[in-house]
């Protein structure tokens, strides 16, 4: 037990260092390879990082912004760093602390939360970049969306562009309809219901044009209901985040009723 906490000791001074790397790299404008190998590093350890600390991370999110963002690939690694993508184990994933303390820390720094989210919202104008920046932007909204409401009008017509486009994978699509059903689920139902129509009303088309061919593909219809379906489930998230674990898991069993997968 003594050598786990050593060891645990001994990492996050590792990233410790790594931060100030990473600060200086900044501060010299130093190329975005250097750069991404960092936030690489810094992402392969972070788990060891106790949930009740209150250094590290502050830093982190400051110093995102200023990241020498001049290649898709340094893009690409923080995005995957700030949407918390693979699980370490049952319990925690990559920066699981964010959705606890960090949300609210998230919360109460509004220029970090705005300039996460532009992040995402610009990457998403990239095909290479639809991947991490929905996982990112989905994991923001889900746990800031009374913060996160105020940028529907930006953050509406950009997931508009993504399912209209015909080369978006299916699970791309489906994050992207949690995005949107997130967002919506903290405004007014006039609100809910105008933007309800702008997203529906091609899906319910392409299922009538399913349904009236004599050689349906089922697969085309089940897929069409997931999309349906995981939209309104993400709407009927609840407003109490502490509360929400069975609604959360009501959306992941929704995500998952069909053979698409949410990655």
């Amino acid at each position: 037990m003594k050598s786990i906490e050593i060891r645990k000791i001994v990492i996050y001074e590792y990233i410790l260092v790594l931060v100030n790397y990473l600060s200086i790299s900044i501060e010299q404008n130093q190329s975005w390879q250097i750069q991404e190998s960092i936030i690489q590093l810094i992402g392969a350890v972070y788990e060891y990082i106790s949930p009740n600390e209150d250094q590290v991370l502050p830093r982190i999110f400051l110093l995102l912004p200023k990241l020498n963002f001049s290649n898709n690939v340094i893009i690409n690694s923080t995005l995957t760093v700030l949407g918390m993508l693979y699980l370490i184990n049952k319990k925690i994933c990559y920066f699981d602390f964010i959705q606890g303390k960090y949300s609210s820390w998230l919360g109460n720094h509004q220029d970090i939360l705005q300039n996460c989210v532009h992040l995402c919202i610009n990457a998403l104008s990239n095909p290479e970049l639809i991947q991490s920046a929905s996982i990112a932007l989905k994991e923001l909204i889900k746990e800031n969306r009374k913060y996160m409401s105020k940028y529907l009008n930006d953050i509406f017509p950009i997931m508009k562009n993504v399912l209209e486009n015909v080369h978006v994978q299916p699970n791309d699509r489906i994050r992207c309809l949690s995005i949107i059903g997130y967002i919506l689920s903290v405004h007014p139902t006039k609100i809910v219901i105008d933007h309800l129509n702008i997203i529906l009303v091609p899906e319910v088309n392409k299922l009538l044009d399913y349904l009236s061919r004599t050689d349906n593909n089922h697969e085309n219809i089940c897929t069409t209901l997931n999309f349906i379906s995981v939209l309104i489930t993400a709407i009927g998230y609840y407003d109490d985040q502490n509360d929400g674990e069975e609604n959360e898991q009501q959306l992941k069993t929704t995500e998952s009723s069909s053979n698409i997968s949410e990655v």
